[in-house]
């Protein structure tokens, strides 16, 4: 997962790539603070945990769409000679509700992508306690 701060100097957003996925992972595997290098003016910028953010994945998209696009119009062909052959009410329902799998696939995908996401930027670290 890549999270993100905006540079103290230039205002450059910055990003970092981390594989945990709540704030509180962040901060045991990092450490309360990180010190991120900007690509554009070179200086390092120290951020707490609560400073930084995620944003929601383009290749998570990207993905879902393709599944979308892709998959309805596959479903549908491979499904016709269902539709045409058969009489019965009740086949061609349980055979069309075949169609609705990429629409799931794509739904299924952007949902846990929205939580990872607000699951992030959700939760703060602010007011913990520290070895009492």
């Amino acid at each position: 997962m890549k999270v993100y701060g905006k540079c103290k100097c230039c205002g450059h957003e910055m990003q970092y790539t981390t594989n945990a996925y709540t704030r509180v992972e962040f901060a045991i595997q990092e450490g309360e603070s990180k010190k991120i290098n900007c690509e554009k003016c070179g200086a390092d910028s120290e951020f707490s945990v609560d400073e930084l953010y995620t944003k929601p994945s383009k290749i998570a998209q990207i993905g879902a769409g393709l599944i979308f696009l892709i998959g309805t119009p596959l479903m549908f062909f491979l499904i016709n000679p269902v539709f045409t052959g058969t009489q019965s009410h009740y086949s061609i329902y349980f055979v069309g509700g075949f169609l609705l799998v990429p629409v799931v696939a794509y739904a299924i995908i952007n949902k846990q992508d929205q939580t990872r996401v607000s699951d992030f930027n959700r939760r703060k670290l602010k007011g913990r306690t520290h070895h009492i």
